[in-house]
């Protein structure tokens, strides 16, 4: 798994993969910093009580918990962005490194879509009621890790499953290999807590999730 995990990094900055890379990554700054606007002018727009301990006081508490919200948040939209380029990664992916296999069929664009905006809202919720245990320290990021490695390892065994399997077939081959895709996942969950690199997950993920679907049978 290691070196599966290896080869998708090096695949990531790969010039097959280099213009989707930025065109992904440009969309997600853009979206997490309008995003970021936003919640700025929401702080702004606080009410004050006319004393100044206090108004700095509620100001400082708001931003703090700004903060704590929108870290878990900022895989989802990274997620979200790049759903729109995964399709294109894997096929190249395919193409490049498993040549004599079938090719995958990429999936339609309007489900592809809900797909992903299911499983955005999926792990902002989950996230979020997380959000608690996320602030004991020592304990926060092996709950990260272990929760949304199961989520990630889901979602992009199923992104890449589904271009070759009937869904009944990609879910009997995902409960036969459960801990694999699971561990897999744990993989990208600690990727996704790297400052910087995390923007490049969904990406990582792609690459590294057909490597470990090639190794588990899938044709």
């Amino acid at each position: 798994m290691l070196s599966d995990a290896l080869r998708a990094l090096s695949e990531t900055f790969s010039r097959p993969l280099r213009r989707v890379l930025w065109l992904s990554l440009t969309l997600t700054i853009v979206v997490l910093a309008l995003f970021g606007a936003g919640l700025q002018w929401a702080l702004g727009a606080m009410p004050t009580f006319g004393t100044p301990w206090l108004d700095l006081t509620l100001e400082w508490i708001a931003r703090f918990f700004a903060v704590i919200v929108i870290v878990p948040l900022v895989h989802p939209v990274v997620s979200l962005v790049a759903s729109f380029f995964l399709e294109s990664i894997a096929a190249k992916i395919e193409a490049q490194d498993y040549p004599a296999d079938p090719p995958g069929r990429d999936q339609p664009v309007l489900q592809s879509l809900w797909v992903a905006i299911r499983f955005t809202v999926v792990l902002i919720v989950v996230n979020v009621v997380a959000l608690p245990f996320y602030l004991v320290p020592g304990f926060n990021l092996a709950l990260f890790w272990i929760v949304n490695g199961y989520l990630l390892g889901r979602e992009y065994f199923e992104l890449v499953a589904l271009r070759h399997l009937a869904p009944d077939a990609a879910l009997t081959l995902r409960n036969r290999h459960r801990l694999r895709i699971f561990l897999a996942g744990v993989v990208i969950a600690a990727f996704a807590t790297v400052p910087f690199l995390n923007l490049l997950s969904p990406l990582f993920a792609t690459a590294f999730m057909v490597h470990i679907s090639k190794r588990i049978g899938l044709a």
